[in-house]
């Protein structure tokens, strides 16, 4: 059983649902033919914006505790030097607003992939100098808002902006290549420099203004990393390199205040353990190989299992890597955990009513075992624009009839209702 403190949630991303945002660089990106899986925009998305209170309704309906949301720097500055939103920002803080008085707790991302068309255009993460205009708007929305949200986000998933946007280019601003690799770290370089700042800023204003301490952290997207022959010594040795890249450089810079190998050389720019939890966004395990054909991305070769069960868009569905990466967390930075996202795609409902039981058997093992967990946020809340997918991919608890903006609840949000209100998972 979950203790009764225990924090459950849902999450979203703002690209992903609140629509009418013209500004940003995902908006430019689904103008592009061929950028999106089914053609489709972000631009209606789930209304979400404008349709809040349907949704968080509908939350409190399932007894949700907490609420992971964004806020889109797009959306509040629309032009290089131009002065911030104000109107959208009241506009926010109705919606956190909205979310307290329903005792659902907000969980703000600050960044969650998205950036305004115009500073892309500048070069976004790859310039140093760009981060003065991103903390601008950090000091603009912080501010106006922290008496209503005191749990952040700084980031979320750096490591896979890093990839989707700078190795494969399937994401703004579809690089490739040895300069889409060097700006692949110029850019988490500069997320670990900002998430430094932030942390800062973020407790200072805080404690100047009496508001209640922050709890903030980033989401770190980890996956179980296995060899593909444990007999092979040289897909061991891709393994951990993987490993190291993919799930431990961000998070270890971020514990020793250092910007480790590759993102630097070890320079110590901060006191270091600049978190209070560790956000873990868990969805698969890869099987890693060494081959001579991956140069560009140093002789790993990542493949999902042949055999195992998989979810929509191919990725193995592999309960036990919860359980190793929420041990292996607690063991390595020994910090309270949250799972900020944790899902799958399954536009039928069939798979995901098992997903959900069996990933929280696992999660329950973990704390057993001695892992502190005090929140659960399911990815997610309702079908939603997915990046790269468009409308294909389909996650939500609440199934959305994009023609109408209809919300339809699935089976396994009502399964996931009871597992709110008792604590116990069925077997």
């Amino acid at each position: 059983m979950f203790p009764a403190g225990f924090l459950w949630g849902a999450a979203t991303a703002a690209t992903h649902v609140d629509g009418g945002d013209v500004n940003s660089d995902w908006y430019h990106w689904c103008q592009m033919p061929g950028k999106i899986k089914d053609g489709s925009s972000c631009f209606t998305a789930c209304e979400h914006w404008t349709r809040y209170e349907e949704d968080f309704k509908i939350m409190k309906k399932l007894g949700l505790k907490t609420y992971r949301l964004g806020v889109d720097w797009s959306r509040f500055q629309h032009a290089p030097g131009a002065p911030f939103d104000r109107q959208a920002l009241d506009h926010f803080r109705g919606m956190l607003s909205s979310l307290v008085s329903k005792r659902i707790r907000p969980l703000l991302t600050l960044n969650h992939f998205s950036i305004p068309q115009w500073w892309l255009e500048k070069g976004g993460w790859t310039v140093e100098e760009n981060l003065k205009e991103f903390y601008d708007f950090i000091e603009f929305i912080v501010p106006g808002v922290g008496d209503l949200a005191s749990d952040y986000i700084t980031f979320n998933e750096p490591n896979v902006y890093a990839v989707m946007g700078y190795l494969l280019g399937d994401w703004p601003p579809g690089e490739k290549g040895l300069g889409g690799y060097l700006n692949s770290l110029k850019t988490q370089r500069h997320m670990l420099m900002a998430h430094f700042k932030l942390y800062d800023y973020i407790r200072e204003t805080h404690a100047q203004k009496n508001w209640a301490a922050p709890q903030i952290s980033i989401a770190k997207h980890m996956r179980v990393m296995d060899p593909a022959n444990p007999e092979n010594p040289l897909d061991l040795d891709r393994c951990r390199e993987a490993d190291y890249r993919f799930n431990r450089a961000f998070p270890d810079s971020i514990q020793e205040g250092r910007l480790l190998t590759p993102f630097g050389k070890g320079e110590k720019v901060h006191d270091g353990n600049a978190w209070d939890f560790f956000g873990l966004n868990y969805y698969t395990r890869d099987m890693i190989s060494f081959s001579l054909w991956n140069i560009g991305s140093l002789f790993i070769k990542q493949e999902f299992k042949p055999d195992a069960p998989k979810n929509d868009l191919g990725w193995e569905i592999y309960p036990e890597g919860l359980y190793r990466l929420v041990r292996d967390v607690h063991e390595r930075y020994g910090l309270p955990i949250r799972i900020t996202e944790n899902g799958v795609a399954d536009g039928d409902d069939h798979l995901r009513g098992d997903y959900i039981k069996s990933h929280l058997t696992e999660l329950h093992r973990a704390m057993q075992d001695g892992a502190r967990v005090d929140a659960y946020y399911h990815w997610s809340f309702c079908d939603n624009f997915e990046w790269a997918e468009g409308y294909s991919a389909r996650f939500g608890l609440v199934q959305m009839d994009y023609d109408s903006q209809k919300r339809i609840l699935r089976p396994s949000a009502d399964l996931y209702a009871r597992i709110v209100r008792s604590g116990v998972v069925p077997a």
